[in-house]
């Protein structure tokens, strides 16, 4: 009798982990302006690329993000203030790499993430004064690829 019921709870337990489960999507609180982006650096009548960047949350709060290119481009790796409403971000002569030999002074203005999958900036760099990069392109995976979602 006792394996009857045994059985039984087994049965239960099979078939109701047989259902399939339903996930609510959880999104970074730097989503959409957190992601990898494949871009272009655009400076007088030359464009340089296609090269990789990242952008992601920092750990110092809700206000910032690091912009790092992984030393695909230009060795940088920044951190901008951000504003999730206008989905918008900058910085001003921030020192990328202290200390590394590769380290460069950066300033990034007139940033923007346009509709969730496109981005664009403009940068500088102390080591190339007087030149301004354009730097544009899109998401390398949506969230969704990105999480496996």
């Amino acid at each position: 009798m006792k394996i009857k019921y045994i059985l039984i709870i087994a049965l239960v337990f099979i078939f109701a982990s047989c259902q399939k489960m339903k996930y609510d999507k959880e999104y970074n609180w730097a989503y959409p302006v957190s992601g990898d982006w494949t871009i272009k650096a655009e400076y007088g009548a030359t464009i340089d690329g296609p090269f990789s960047i990242k952008t992601f949350n920092s750990s110092f709060g809700q206000d910032s993000i690091w912009i790092d290119d992984n030393h695909n481009y230009w060795p940088f790796k920044v951190k901008a203030a951000v504003n999730m409403k206008t989905l918008t971000f900058s910085t001003t002569n921030y020192v990328s790499y202290p200390g590394t030999g590769t380290e460069d002074v950066v300033t990034i203005t007139n940033a923007q993430i346009i509709k969730t999958d496109s981005i664009y900036f403009e940068a500088q760099f102390a080591s190339d004064p007087g030149t301004v990069y354009k730097m544009y392109g899109h998401r390398k995976t949506s969230y969704e690829e990105y999480n496996g979602l």
